[in-house]
């Protein structure tokens, strides 16, 4: 390699990539080690044997692994029609995202579809080692929002990580079903389940109007 780091066949790269990242994901989301890319590619590296590069070698490298996957990234449908109609309506919007990635790919994301004007606030987990389901990155973006739980709706698609973090939180919480690779939560039911993000804006204006107190949300 023109940098000098001794690199091992794809295949084996790849075998150990996927062996280590369960693990590293989860303590991240326990709390216990932040998950970047460049810090998985050391760790990959390390497992492999081998001598991991200087940092700035692993930021470039994850930067273009980064780039390469989000290019590939498609818009949930309805989204951006839901985020406006929100916005309109005056709710305070923010994002948060468990992602080894960093935050500055994303954003490129957001604006390419043309949906970052619609958030006041937005946390990516591995800029900042909060991750759901702890409550850490709630409570950053909703006092970031100038939001209290209890008049707060949180919307995920992973029951695990979005609605125990978001009831963690003392939120209200709906549970988009977007696909079937997330497994179910013991113990715990959002407010609402969806399968159409258009849905949304009747669930909470719903929830507004069956809540005292309602508004900010």
């Amino acid at each position: 390699h023109e940098n000098g780091c001794k690199l091992t066949g794809v295949a084996r790269f790849r075998t150990v990539a996927f062996r280590i990242l369960p693990e590293r994901w989860r303590q991240a989301t326990a709390g216990t080690k932040n998950l970047t890319v460049a810090g998985l590619l050391a760790d990959i590296l390390d497992n492999l044997g081998l001598e991991p590069p200087a940092d700035s070698i692993l930021a470039t490298a994850a930067d273009h692994y980064e780039r390469a996957v989000c290019a590939g990234a498609v818009a949930i449908p309805h989204g951006q029609e839901t985020l406006a109609q929100l916005s309109a309506a005056g709710y305070h919007l923010g994002l948060i995202s468990n992602t080894m990635f960093s935050g500055q790919v994303h954003v490129a994301d957001l604006e390419r579809f043309e949906l970052t004007q619609y958030f006041k606030s937005m946390l990516f987990s591995a800029d900042v080692n909060k991750w759901k389901p702890k409550r850490a990155p709630f409570h950053h973006v909703m006092s970031e929002l100038g939001v209290t739980p209890e008049v707060t709706v949180f919307v995920g698609d992973d029951p695990n990580a979005d609605v125990v973090g978001a009831r963690r939180a003392g939120m209200h919480v709906i549970h988009f079903e977007s696909s079937d690779r997330f497994p179910a939560a013991k113990g715990v039911t959002p407010d609402a389940t969806i399968d159409d993000l258009r849905q949304i804006a009747s669930v909470v204006q719903y929830m507004n109007n069956t809540q005292t107190g309602s508004g900010g949300r």
